[in-house]
């Protein structure tokens, strides 16, 4: 009888101990639950050959799956949290997988910077929200990613849109194991000094050439400085990991502008002769148009530019003339994302 009882114990007991193993996420030190919120772990970690790629972890639950991604990419010395230029192309990297994957009517909804211990303020860990359609029904899906423990963390949950309604507490179940697996990774945060120091924006003006004269130098950096400025107000100029910023047509037209301000009051340059010619025949909107046009404006001109006036005065006053550029204005980390709510489901 005592024996029976034992076994009995035993067995009761063998279910709830598989619940709470772990799932060790190789080549890692990191792990998470077996069961996340509905998903059960399907207990077949692949391994992929290329060491870079590192090791996939699937779970699965009624209409939806959550795939785990341990990796490195080859890259050494990956910052810890999302906002690292690594961690930046690997999250671009996994938004063009989905978009590019085939699925019906692909659409990226949003992107932020999500709590992953909430409402605390870190961990964070980039998200993407996508809907689309699988064999024609709506479907959510998810992307996250950060770095930890020297790794790339990437997770793609999908879910049927009937499960719409559960999908805040299951997404929260899958961000809080996120943040638990790797927080203890995470080095504890520098106390915040007793004035916080002015923030940085990585913003940094590159000289490409000093083939100029003074005044074309001078008149090259107010239109850099200029970019600079006007970077904060226009951020789709900037590339999403950093990079060279992409002068919207309104950002060029206003660094023309401001060149030429200086031009009115100090013309030594030959270039500022020019624009000043450009402006007092009232063609400085056109000239931007046409001689500094970048790919990313598109064909389709701003409403009111005189385009075929312009053309003939072109012609005549702008023979062999085109604007010396001094350098370009980039940035050295990723263009910033919206942080999530203390108080978000």
């Amino acid at each position: 009888m005592k024996r029976t009882w034992w076994l009995g114990i035993t067995l009761a007991s063998a279910p709830l101990a598989a619940v709470a193993q772990a799932v060790s996420l190789l080549p890692s030190p990191l792990e998470l639950p077996r069961r996340i919120g509905p998903l059960e772990h399907d207990d077949k970690p692949h391994h992929f050959p290329d060491k870079r790629l590192g090791s996939a972890y699937q779970y699965n639950g009624s209409g939806q799956s959550l795939t785990v991604y341990v990796y490195d990419a080859g890259v050494k010395d990956i910052p810890d949290g999302p906002d690292s230029v690594p961690t930046c192309e690997q999250f671009e990297e996994a938004k063009s997988g989905v978009m590019q994957a085939n699925y019906a009517g692909a659409m990226l909804k949003s992107e932020q910077m999500v709590r992953l211990s909430a409402p605390d303020e870190l961990p964070l860990a980039r998200e993407a929200v996508f809907e689309f359609k699988i064999e024609g029904r709506p479907a959510y899906s998810y992307v996250w990613i950060t770095g930890g423990a020297n790794l790339f963390m990437k997770m793609r949950f999908t879910a049927d849109a009937a499960l719409r309604d559960e999908l805040p507490t299951t997404r929260r179940a899958i961000l809080t194991a996120f943040g638990d697996a790797i927080e203890r990774f995470l080095p504890a945060a520098a106390p915040a000094p007793a004035e916080a120091p002015e923030k940085k924006d990585g913003t940094r003006m590159v000289i490409h050439s000093m083939d100029a004269s003074q005044a074309d130098m001078s008149a090259g950096m107010i239109y850099l400085a200029t970019l600079s400025a006007l970077a904060d107000k226009f951020p789709d100029s900037v590339p999403a990991c950093g990079g060279r910023v992409v002068p919207t047509y309104a950002m060029e037209l206003g660094a023309f502008g401001s060149m030429l301000a200086m031009q009115m009051t100090a013309s030594e340059s030959t270039t500022g002769k020019k624009l000043v010619a450009i402006e007092e025949a009232g063609y400085l909107d056109e000239y931007v148009w046409t001689d500094r046009h970048r790919e990313a404006w598109g064909d389709k001109a701003p409403d009111g530019l005189k385009l075929s006036a312009f053309k003939k005065w072109r012609k005549k006053n702008l023979k062999d003339f085109s604007v010396h550029d001094i350098g370009s204005v980039e940035f050295g980390q990723p263009r910033p994302l919206p942080i999530e709510s203390a108080d978000a489901p």
